[in-house]
């Protein structure tokens, strides 16, 4: 009897971390894809290249976009604050 509970114990945290990697996973997925969402409002809403003034380049929002294209959504928060300010309405997350 020991012996089975070790062995679940063991099978429990040896499996546990393969859950949770594959949970971060699906949530960085998902991340990204928000991520590039408030790229396109971003581009399509405040910067329009279209304008005859176009609004000045914003490093910080520069580089989050740039994240995001890569694959990083650690832009958000950038992206975020710009479109908040901008008074652009949020994609939906999730």
């Amino acid at each position: 009897m020991k012996n089975q509970i070790a062995s679940l114990a063991a099978l429990l945290v040896l499996g546990l971390p393969f859950g949770t990697a594959h949970a971060q996973t699906q949530a960085s997925s998902t991340d990204v894809a928000y991520c590039q969402a408030l790229t396109d409002k971003y581009t399509t809403y405040v910067a329009d290249q279209n304008e005859h003034r176009p609004a000045p380049a914003n490093v910080g929002v520069t580089e989050a976009i740039a994240q995001c294209k890569a694959g990083n959504a650690a832009g958000i928060p950038v992206l975020e604050k710009a479109l908040t300010n901008a008074r652009v309405a949020l994609p939906s997350h999730g």
